[in-house]
């Protein structure tokens, strides 16, 4: 949803047999850069492939779409590091200058690609410098100025954008039935990017994130500095992390006369009159 460009790009491509060796997506987290990964590694391999697109269908595009393709490696941070570490590149270059087992093509995808160490990164260029007759590598990162110019300059960067707030909030209510409030006050929180907003609704992380900011506004309200988030996993404190970012957006917008349905917590907008005004 919302990257139909890039799709008829790759689709033209795959038609001509003209796929870059490596395909590198770039955009905010949450938009469906993984999707496009995924569904891209399908139309390669697809058996029944029609007009540069996967049938959906076949073994290649179930097993694929499962993770369980033998021909399709997808690597990613270290849950202890939070890093793409040599290991798994070593792994994953090891895995490409294999023949094919089932499939037309090697294919290997690394998600949060800006999160390669030092040497990963080193190893991963060392592998797109050399040509593959049958490899594909598909990487995907939010910010290409934490890649190294040598490694994104043997690319073909394909940039990816929020689908928009508006588009967000119709998909959410046609395809999950919520309800229109409901729908858009996901769709602003999440920026208008299709995954965050769903995984707000499916995790039912609106609650979370209230309760987060009402632990920003006790200790506001009591002039201490530190917000009690405890041991919380990783994950969690970005999230958190987040949404008190959006928090002091939100109040810069309003302090500077803002509209306010340019707000990010629109569910919270009398508290933030409430801290401006005092």
């Amino acid at each position: 949803m919302g990257h139909e460009a890039a799709i008829r790009l790759l689709k033209g491509q795959i038609l001509k047999r003209r796929l870059a060796q490596t395909t590198l997506f770039v955009g905010l987290k949450g938009i469906g850069k993984r999707t496009l990964a995924i569904e891209l590694a399908k139309a390669v391999e697809c058996e029944e492939s029609k007009e540069g697109e996967a049938c959906d269908q076949c073994d290649a595009c179930r097993r694929i779409a499962a993770g369980a393709f033998p021909d399709t490696l997808i690597i990613g941070p270290e849950s202890g590091t939070g890093s793409v570490g040599i290991e798994q590149v070593r792994a994953l270059s090891h895995a490409m200058a294999l023949t094919p087992y089932e499939g037309r093509t090697k294919i290997g995808i690394v998600e949060e690609a800006d999160a390669f160490t030092e040497q990963a990164a080193h190893a991963v260029l060392k592998l797109l410098e050399e040509p593959m007759e049958k490899g594909l590598i598909i990487l995907i990162a939010t910010a290409l100025n934490r890649l190294p110019a040598t490694l994104v300059s043997r690319c073909h960067v394909i940039r990816c954008l929020p689908q928009g707030i508006q588009r967000v909030a119709a998909t959410l209510q046609e395809k999950e039935g919520l309800e229109p409030t409901l729908a858009m006050r996901l769709a602003t929180l999440s920026g208008g990017r299709i995954g965050i907003a769903l995984e707000f609704h499916r995790r039912e992380l609106l609650s979370k994130k209230n309760v987060a900011l009402d632990q920003l506004l006790n200790a506001w309200r009591r002039k201490v500095l530190e917000v009690p988030l405890g041991k919380a996993p990783r994950t969690e404190l970005e999230e958190a992390l987040e949404w008190f970012a959006g928090w002091w957006r939100d109040l810069l917008v309003l302090k500077l006369g803002g509209d306010p349905q340019w707000l990010i917590h629109q569910d919270r907008i009398e508290d933030l009159r409430d801290v401006i005004a005092s």
